[in-house]
Order: C-alpha cells, then structure tokens, then sequence
C-alpha cells in the first residue's frame, strides 16, 4: 500500500460549513448560550489520514511524526472551524461570529502539543482527548485554557468534533500567588533558621564567656595584691583556658548538630560532666545566695557526648537560678539540686530541681519551642536546644513538677551498655 500523501498535497482547503440559523431548536440554543466556551471542527479529513497512515503500516505515531516535523502544520489543510458559542466569541473578544471566523486561523495556530493529543487519541482509538494550550485574544490578552473533547465511533461524526474550553486564568494566577508565597516562606524559614542558629550560639556561649570574665578578674586580684598569689591565679587562668576549649568546643558541637552529624557519644562518669556543669554557674549561684546539692548515685555512667550533656545541665541549672531569683524567695529556701539515678536496664536518668516560682500551666507545653520564655530578657532557647540535644542523643526531656514551690526537669540519656543510636530504649516518665 502507497504512504498516505502528506496534507500539502491534499485539494481540500478549509471551509466553514455554515453558521447556525436564527430558528434552531432547544439543542442548537443550549450550544449557542453554553456557559462554557465550545468549538466545533470539522476533522473528518484528518481521521481519514489517521486511518490511511495506520493502514500503510506505521505503528509509532510520536516517532512518524518526529520523522516529518512539517505534518502538523501541514495537516491544518484537511481541518477545519465548523461553528462557535457565544462563549466562545466572548472568550476570544471577538464583537461577532464573522469577525471570530475571519481571524480564526490567527487566533488558533496549530500547536503541536495540542494537536499531537488529538491525533494521538484518534490513532489509539481512544474516546476522549484532553490538554492545555495558551490562547490570544483579538486584543492580544493571553488566556491559558483546558480544553477537552469527546471522539465518536463513526467516521462521519468527525465532521463535528466538540472542544470545550475551560478558562484557567484565575486558577493559574493562584498558583503563581501560591508560589511566589511558597518562595516567600522559604525565604522566612531560610532568615528563621538563621536567626535560631545566632541566639543558639549566644545563648550557648554567653555562660561560659561570663565564666572566663569572672575568672580572669579574680586571677588579676590575685596577682595584684601586695604579695601576689601566684599559686591561685594561675588555677584560675587554667579554669579559664579551659572554658575557652568549651566555648569552642560548643560552637563546634552547634555546627555539627545542625549539618546533621552523627552525635559523638561516648562513655562519661556522670559526677564528673555534673562536678564541671555546677563550676561553671557556682560564681551566679553564690552571687544569689543558692544553694547547689548534688545527689549522684554512686559510679553511674552515661553514654553520651560530653559538652552536649553539658550544655544541657548548664541551660536548666541557669534556667533555676533565674526562677529562684524571680520568686524572692528567702535565702535559707534557695535551693538548686541534681540527682543522677538508674532509671531503667538502658536509661540513666537527671533531674533538676529548683525553688523557684515555676512554670505557668498555661506555657507548659510551649515551653520547649524555640523563642518562648517565661523570661522578660529570655531569648527562650536554652530550653529547644537542650530538648534537641537529648532527643539527638536518643532521650527524652520533660516537666515532672512545677508550682509555686519550684520545678523539678527531668531527662534521661542512654546507659554505657545501650548502642547509639539503633538500640534506644522509650524511656519511662517520673512523675
């Protein structure tokens, strides 16, 4: 069988087969006054070229057609524009039918997506067709459109396809708002995350920079006395020197924890990391006449790394002092406290307690999200970082007691026996 000739050669030329009369009936008036704008085209030429190209043995219409680039274009000579809606005219701008048909050609060009999908669909068989295509109006307003059609069993049904046409302009506006929104808070979370990471840094440095001033003023008035106690400023320059490995160690420990890095855990004897924690804020507790207990039971480890724990214990035993110092209370009642307990076969369990004036029933379940303080000068994320801090190492922290009497935090890290991180055990509160 010969190849089907290619539409420049067919004799057809497009024709409008009529507008409909003034006396149509009730289906000619539902079509003329549809809501929606619909198109009727005449391709009854074109499926016969389907038919025919199929019929000389060709199987991949997409790779045909890729082959002969100039076929869509040319196929527009076996197509033609049979009748059009008021919504239609309306979608178009056009004053009239006549006018709409005199510049049809213009308005709809071929498109090559477009019309592969009909094509496509008529070589397939198929019954429907559906796409998306870009419209210009009369006056050159752009209107982006979904247009759907029904294809027919019979041949000669072809010779009045249906298109209707859905105008997407407000829904493609929307989403162009719903991105440009979507951008907008990406943005918002990019300046959020920044800010979060700046008052993590301050807020984690800023206890032991204040230890290292208070140190090295003490080294200068040991040195600065008649006889300079040499002996004692140089202890201090050694606690000093070693808060600034802290400090950096801190900072350090921040970037890792929010580029994602595994926790560096490791065997700690807990007096010890709980001996360093209460140095470091003994010079603001004496200053406020608090007292420090310490209650560890004897030799328990944890699985953990060092600084982080530190951290963690220097955020709520800070958190404690300033409570105690908001509440007025007596000095002879100012007590802060940690106890170190076994708290299960793979939990060690800390607890800081204070007596303070607590925490309001009304912020106890915010307390841990970033920037929410029940400080006036708090910057409300010593608590986040330190809930992130013991989630990260396989923990869990929370409120066990609060009221007029004080607050009582607890939170558990993994024992020297539990593997970090796959073997984690769900820790049990204490009430």
């Amino acid at each position: 069988m010969n190849e089907p000739k290619q539409a420049h050669t067919v004799s057809r030329s497009a024709t409008l087969q009529g507008h409909p009369a003034d006396g149509l009936g009730e289906t000619g008036a539902l079509f003329c006054y549809a809501p929606i704008p619909i198109l009727i085209e005449d391709w009854s030429g074109i499926k016969r070229w389907t038919d025919a190209l199929k019929a000389w043995g060709v199987v991949n219409l997409e790779d045909y057609l890729k082959k002969n680039p100039r076929v869509i274009e040319e196929l527009r000579a076996l197509h033609s524009i049979v009748d059009a809606n008021e919504a239609t005219l309306a979608l178009f701008e056009a004053d009239s039918k006549e006018m709409f048909f005199a510049w049809s050609r213009k308005l709809l060009p071929a498109s090559r997506i477009s019309n592969f999908q009909v094509l496509q669909a008529m070589f397939d068989g198929r019954s429907s067709c559906q796409g998306e295509r870009m419209l210009s109006t009369l006056t050159g307003k752009k209107v982006p459109i979904v247009w759907k059609c029904s294809l027919p069993r019979s041949d000669d049904e072809y010779r009045r396809l249906h298109f209707y046409a859905f105008d997407v302009t407000e829904q493609k506006q929307n989403n162009d708002r719903l991105e440009t929104l979507r951008s907008q808070m990406a943005r918002t979370a990019r300046a959020s995350m920044v800010g979060q990471l700046v008052a993590s840094i301050t807020h984690e440095i800023g206890q032991p920079l204040g230890a290292i001033r208070t140190t090295l003023d003490a080294a200068i008035r040991w040195l600065d006395r008649s006889e300079p106690e040499i002996e004692e400023a140089v202890t201090a320059f050694q606690y000093a020197s070693r808060w600034t490995d802290d400090m950096s160690a801190i900072c350090q420990r921040l970037r890792n924890f929010l580029s994602g890095a595994p926790v560096e855990a490791i065997t700690l004897d807990c007096a010890d990391v709980i001996n360093s924690a209460m140095l470091l804020i003994a010079s603001e507790a004496n200053a406020n006449a608090i007292k420090l207990n310490t209650e560890i039971e004897p030799g328990i480890r944890v699985h953990a790394d060092r600084v982080q724990l530190q951290q963690v214990l220097i955020n709520l035993l800070i958190n404690g002092i300033h409570a105690i110092i908001a509440s007025g209370r007596d000095h002879d009642r100012s007590t802060l406290s940690v106890r170190v307990t076994q708290h299960d076969e793979t939990q060690t369990l800390f607890e800081v307690t204070d007596t303070g004036h607590g925490i309001e029933e009304s912020q106890r379940d915010i307390i841990f999200h970033p920037f929410a303080t029940t400080k006036s000068n708090g910057m409300g994320m010593g608590l986040p970082i330190s809930k992130s801090l013991v989630e990260a190492h396989g923990g869990e922290i929370w409120i066990a007691t609060t009221g007029e009497e004080g607050t009582r935090f607890c939170f558990t890290l993994p024992c020297p026996t539990c593997n970090l991180p796959d073997n984690r055990g769900t820790p049990k509160r204490v009430a």
